[in-house]
């Protein structure tokens, strides 16, 4: 008997990036190997395409964070490719700054991360005003970087996981600003509707249970985007569209419309808790908006599942 290839699962980033401990703990939590195979990828557009071509049964994404807020651009790409969400995933994002074992932080003076990551920092770094903070393309890949340069001058912000990765020490602890700092990670899949350039590709068949547990399983969430007349009072009449039929509203978030001026789409997370509810939520919604996509329906995270 031909033994099963291991999952294969896309992130954007370095190994040890925050999505990659992400999808580490969404595929062990939901038994799909313990020799899942992660692919790290150098933009996020690049984790939808791996999806999209069959190369990576799941994409892990960022949606949103705590402390800077939605990561915008993938829900442009959620909206632009036909992928669907069958999962998200909560986990506490902790900052360390890394270097070399020793190194006074007061002779650092450069310290590389991801914008977002020293965005998330910037009461610390303040406190280190001879070094200064570099844009990298990646938290895990910065701290590579600075594994790979040997200067004992620079410094990374990154997870542990990350640390022991590049194989360098934790100078300083849990940097962040905020406590709590928190990033909610979407699992996508290709949807049912994709067809890849190459026909003989078939979906993982393994991510099939994802799909078909999620339909008979409420309460759910809910993620669609839907344009709306570019008319005074035509959000209003969609929430109250919800309102009517009770829908718990978990998120919203507007987009501008390419080519469109001053038009916007709107990004809506609901929790569904019946399948005849579901339905009706589905049907006001159109009633309601000019075009609507359902981006995916999945199992509602817990706290303290991770």
């Amino acid at each position: 008997m031909r033994k099963q290839q291991p999952l294969q699962v896309a992130f954007q980033g370095a190994p040890g990036a925050f999505s990659h401990r992400a999808g580490q703990i969404f595929t062990e939590q939901n038994n799909l190997g313990e020799d899942a195979k992660y692919v790290p990828c150098r933009s996020f557009d690049e984790v939808f395409e791996s999806v999209l071509d069959y190369k990576c049964a799941l994409g892990v994404i960022p949606l949103e964070n705590t402390s800077i807020g939605s990561i915008v651009a993938n829900f442009d790409l959620l909206y632009k490719h036909p992928v669907m969400m069958v999962g998200e995933i909560y986990i506490p994002i902790h900052h360390q700054l890394i270097g070399f074992e020793g190194t006074p932080l007061k002779s650092l003076t450069s310290v590389y991360s991801h914008p977002a990551a020293l965005d998330q920092c910037k009461v610390f770094l303040k406190s280190l005003p001879a070094a200064k903070p570099q844009a990298y393309w990646d938290t895990s890949g910065a701290a590579l970087h600075v594994s790979a340069s040997k200067d004992r001058k620079s410094a990374a912000i990154a997870s542990e996981f990350a640390a022991k990765e590049a194989n360098l020490a934790i100078l300083k602890r849990d940097i962040e600003d905020h406590e709590g700092n928190s990033t909610r990670f979407g699992i996508i899949v290709p949807g049912v509707e994709h067809q890849p350039s190459d026909s003989k590709k078939k979906p993982d068949p393994r991510i099939a249970p994802l799909v078909e547990e999620t339909s008979n399983k409420y309460p759910l969430k809910m993620s669609c985007v839907a344009e709306l007349p570019h008319k005074p009072g035509t959000l209003a009449n969609l929430l109250n569209g919800l309102v009517q039929n009770h829908v718990n509203l978990t998120k919203i978030e507007s987009r501008p419309v390419p080519h469109a001026q001053w038009h916007y789409r709107f990004f809506l997370d609901m929790v569904i808790d019946s399948k005849e509810k579901e339905q009706q939520v589905i049907d006001e919604i159109k009633s309601r908006t000019e075009t609507v996509k359902l981006l995916g329906r999945y199992q509602i995270w817990e706290a303290g599942m991770s």
